[in-house]
Formats: C-alpha cells, structure tokens, sequence
C-alpha cells in the first residue's frame, strides 16, 4: 500500500473560503492528503493536541498567509512557530515550507528565507496552482512520504511497487500519457461526462424541435446527481460562455416568456447544443475541480426536472426559484472557472 504526501494547511481562519478552495483542488490530485482542519478533525478531539500531530506527520507545510493573518495575534502563529521548529529538523534542501500569499501581503521575518508563491489574483491561481504542484512533485521525490498515522488517511494501492521503487506522480502520469488512452477514466468520470450530454442535447431539441419533457427532466436530475458527486467543470472559455448563455436564456425564458417567444427559445437551444458538442470534444481533457458552481448547477438542474414533471401533472410552479438559481449560477461559474 502506498501512503499519499501529507500537507498541513497553515492559515487563520478569516482566510477559510479560499483555503478550503484549494484543500478540494489538492485533494482531487489524488496522490496528495491534504490536512484541513474542519475536514480532519472530529467532534470531541484535542485540538492543540490534533494540530500538532498533524504538523509533525506532514511531508510538506504550505503556509497560507494574507493580510489578515499577518496582522492576527493568536492561534496561526503558534502554528507558524511549530511549523518553523519543524523544517529546522529537515535535512537540507528539503522542501517544507512552502509559503503561499493569498493578497497582497508582506512575508513575515522568519518565512522570508523560502521563496512563496502567490495566489492571487482569481485569474492567475491556475498558474499558481501548477507551480505549487510542482514543488509538491519535487518533495514527493526527494524522499517517500513517511507513514504517519493522518486522521482518516485512505491508502492507494500501489499495483505491486516497492516504496523504494516509486516515481513521483507527475512523471508516473507523464508514463500514462504514453499508452493508447491519454488518461484513465473512473467509472464517474464517465457517468459526469454521459450526464451533462445527455442534459444538453436533449435540452437543445427540446427548445429547438421539442422533445420528450418526462424524458428531459429525468436527464437533468440524473446530471444533478453527478454534478454533486464530481464537483468539476471543463475550463474553457467557450464552455463557460456557453452554458451561462443556456442558463440565463432557459431560466428568464420559463419565467418571463412562458416558452412563446423564439428567438428566446433559439438562443436556449443553440447554447444548450454548444454545451454538449464541448462536451463531447472534451469528454477526455482535464476538468476543474471547483465548489460553489457545481452545487449550485445541480440545484437548478433539480428545480428543473421537477417543474417539467410536475408539469405532466397540470401543475405550473412559479419558475422565480429558477431564474433566482440560474442567474447565481452564472455568476459562480464566471467566478470559479
């Protein structure tokens, strides 16, 4: 069995929304256990006590520091000074400590002798990300992640290799790259992909030729479903721009023009039919691992489905929770991807 990279998350508790961001986008990696606090610890335990394991156990400290947590006297510091007591036992060129401003900050004194990476601005956290893994990537190499005993660890298998013999994830994922598929697909990396198509395509012959509601609205459940499994979206522009113009035409559509004005009802198709042929271009590239959006797609694809089935029934909900759902959901989709 193969134990994954341990890594503490170090931050004050102002700064949880966008830690919590990138503990979901480290965790997806799948061979990095990220240690957060409000996933980690349970109900009853010692906190000081937890933490302190916890930082010990780590293979690598990434140290979140803002503005907020800078100027914070407290429970942060403490944890900086225990992270520092740490890497003082590192052998040398060990990566550690890896600091990490969230704005525009100034570095603490004792962080300064290690060089951060800033994440920040929104749009260039993707870069910053790929240039955090790769530091990750580096300490997986340096040495194999020692087996302590993190909260809920969940071991991978290692199909057969000896500890002393395992290559660093990136490269083992470069070698994967070489066979006749580009990547593996799980089993719901296919059912998000089928979901989302099977949504799309029946939404745009729906607006555009209509088609079968039971069967539609059964789809967008279905899609709901899996998008609340998955958490990720594709990243591309033109998919993000796509599905925004579906959601916002659909939902203003059923709300304000009842299904009676085409052009409308054109734009719903046509972006909706957009959406499926990415999809389909796409079905095998990476997708984003983000948060908010997703729920909150899947709750407007549940409202959907169930209007169109309480529908069949000569029952006609108000669609306001539509468009309240499908204007918040172009807004996080703007924001995440």
């Amino acid at each position: 069995m193969e134990t994954k990279l341990r890594v503490f998350l170090c931050h004050a508790s102002q700064d949880k929304p966008v830690v919590r961001e990138l503990y979901q986008r480290l965790l997806s990696e799948g061979w990095i256990d990220p240690w957060l606090d409000e996933e980690k610890l349970l109900p009853g335990q010692d906190w000081d006590l937890e933490i302190e394991k916890a930082v010990e156990a780590s293979d690598a400290v990434i140290v979140c520091i803002s503005e907020k947590s800078v100027t914070k006297e407290g429970y942060v510091q403490k944890e900086i000074r225990k992270v520092l007591d740490i890497a003082l036992e590192k052998p040398e060129e060990t990566i550690f400590v890896i600091p990490l401003r969230l704005d525009d900050c100034e570095l603490p004194r004792r962080l300064r002798a290690w060089h951060y990476v800033d994440y920040f601005p929104a749009e260039g956290r993707e870069r910053a990300f790929q240039r955090l893994l790769q530091s990750l990537n580096i300490r997986f190499a340096q040495s194999p992640p020692t087996k302590h005993d993190f909260q809920n660890e969940r071991p991978v298998p290692t199909g057969g290799t000896r500890v002393d013999e395992r290559i660093s994830p990136v490269a083992e994922r470069e070698r994967e790259r070489g066979a006749s598929l580009p990547n593996d697909l799980s089993t719901v990396d296919i059912a998000w992909g089928l979901a989302l198509i099977l949504y799309f395509s029946l939404a745009g012959m729906n607006a555009l030729a209509s088609s079968n509601d039971t069967i539609l609205s059964i789809s967008a459940i279905l899609a709901g479903i899996v998008l609340l499994i998955r958490k990720q979206m594709p990243a591309t522009p033109v998919f993000k721009i796509s599905v925004i113009a579906y959601l916002l035409s659909h939902s203003m559509n059923r709300y304000f023009f009842f299904d009676d004005n085409s052009l409308v009802l054109a734009l719903v198709g046509v972006s909706a039919s957009i959406s499926a042929l990415l999809l389909i271009v796409t079905f095998r590239a990476s997708k984003k691992p983000v948060y908010y959006a997703p729920i909150s797609f899947a709750m407007f694809l549940f409202v959907t489905g169930t209007i169109m089935i309480l529908n069949q029934f000569d029952t006609y909900p108000d669609h306001i929770l539509t468009l309240i759902l499908g204007g918040v959901t172009s807004v996080l989709i703007w924001m995440e991807l």
